[in-house]
């Protein structure tokens, strides 16, 4: 069973957002990951949100293309922004 499996909280299937990112270009990836990671750190309090397995299907896209990369740099840019 993929963790993707079944509906977000809205009823769509989960996949569609999935296949949503992995058709993005590198930049609109990388502002989608940021966007992505800060409402689910926004969202700390809900744990059903579906912000947090965003972030998740995000940092497995980035693996696949770069190891990883592309989502660390997103991380840290989110954070730099946090810690003013």
């Amino acid at each position: 069973m993929n963790r993707f499996d079944g509906n977000d909280n809205y009823g769509k299937p989960k996949m569609e957002y999935v296949n949503k990112i992995n058709n993005m270009s590198d930049e609109e990836l990388f502002e989608e990951t940021k966007s992505k990671i800060w409402l689910s750190a926004y969202a700390n309090n809900n744990p059903r949100s579906d912000y947090h397995w965003h972030v998740d299907a995000c940092y497995e896209v980035w693996n696949v293309r770069n190891e990883g990369e592309g989502y660390k740099k997103a991380f840290n840019e989110v954070m730099k922004g946090i810690l003013k």
